[in-house]
């Protein structure tokens, strides 16, 4: 379910003397990008139905074109204007020697 934006922003719409929705299933909303860079402030157009739908499953994010991170995850959908991506739930096997350092901390 999309959060209280969308639900704030048909409120305003009504209160503007206008009984309609200002949105249906197949709104076209611009979302931001769910990507693993933090500053990204990348946009993505995408109808209302397709981002419910995506996000049915919890661990998929839709991100731009291009800005998944292979070593954290994987590509399970790629549409013309963005990728669906989910995050590996693996960890690495920790090494089995520690790396050496100049660092003295006895």
């Amino acid at each position: 379910m999309v959060g209280d934006g969308l639900d704030e922003l048909d409120a305003r719409h009504i209160e503007d003397d206008n009984p309609e929705l200002i949105r249906n299933d197949d709104t076209s909303l611009h979302f931001k990008c769910e990507c693993s860079d933090e500053n990204c402030e990348t946009r993505i157009q995408i109808k209302l139905s397709d981002y419910q739908k995506i996000h049915e499953n919890r661990d998929a994010f839709i991100i731009k074109l291009k800005h998944q991170v292979s070593a954290i995850e994987k590509v399970i959908l790629s549409e013309e204007s963005y990728s669906v991506v989910e995050k590996n739930h693996s960890t690495p096997e920790p090494g089995d020697t520690l790396n050496k350092t100049t660092i003295d901390n006895s």
